[in-house]
């Protein structure tokens, strides 16, 4: 909006006529007449009248006209120019902010694709591990195992004795995790340490990982509209 127009517009949401505006900011009716016809070119003492008579701040005035109208007729007054420069400013840390956010969000939502498409935030997968009993100090791995130990060369005998030990030893924990631990692992517990062994791998029924691709689209989505959005506000 132009100068003249929003001195119009103000004048008449008031209900004022020429003169009495002219009369309440001082100024000659007929050059009051002039700016509303846009045939004139204020100072910004006069600006400052009319703006007091329509009761509003002078720079509130100027602000609320259209930059590029504001830059090509009143640039050339040094209140307007300075003012101008700080609009110009402010605005500009505005669009360099909306950029940051913009490219954040793009780069966040790449990553969460990534990350929702290689399974690495959630597994697709559950597996359970059993440890059949606790083992003590110097025992060796398969110590619950009903295999030949031939690791350490044990004999027939030597089996058949190890079994019936174990059988008021067997105390069976059974886990169940969504990270693979590999085929065996050892754990370190009061009375000794138990080996968990894999003995089933079960595809999970979840979709958290759909949700993450999701939520990733979303995020490049918005990065990429506020992206164009600063780009048609900056032309």
């Amino acid at each position: 909006m132009k100068l003249n127009e929003k001195i119009k517009q103000l004048r008449n949401s008031a209900s004022l006529t020429q003169p009495e505006l002219a009369q309440a900011a001082g100024i000659e009716q007929s050059y009051l007449s002039k700016l509303e016809n846009d045939k004139g070119s204020p100072s910004f003492e006069v600006i400052s009248k009319l703006a007091a008579a329509l009761s509003i701040d002078a720079m509130s005035l100027i602000e609320s006209l259209d930059e590029s109208y504001i830059k090509e007729s009143l640039a050339h007054i040094p209140e307007i120019a300075a003012k101008a420069t700080e609009i110009r400013i402010t605005k500009q840390q505005k669009e360099k902010r909306l950029y940051v956010q913009a490219a954040f969000m793009i780069v966040f939502g790449i990553a969460t694709v990534l990350l929702g498409g290689s399974k690495a935030v959630f597994s697709n997968y559950t597996y359970e591990y059993y440890s059949f009993g606790v083992l003590k100090e110097g025992e060796p791995l398969g110590q619950f195992t009903t295999r030949h130990l031939m690791v350490i060369g044990e004999s027939p005998q030597e089996r058949e004795k190890r079994l019936i030990g174990n059988r008021d030893r067997i105390d069976e924990v059974h886990l169940v995790m969504p990270d693979y631990l590999g085929e065996q692992f050892v754990q370190s517990v009061a009375d000794g340490r138990r080996i968990y062994r894999l003995e089933n791998t079960i595809k999970a029924s979840h979709h958290y990982n759909d949700l993450v691709l999701v939520l990733g689209v979303i995020f490049i989505m918005l990065g990429g509209f506020t992206m164009h959005y600063v780009y048609r506000f900056k032309r």
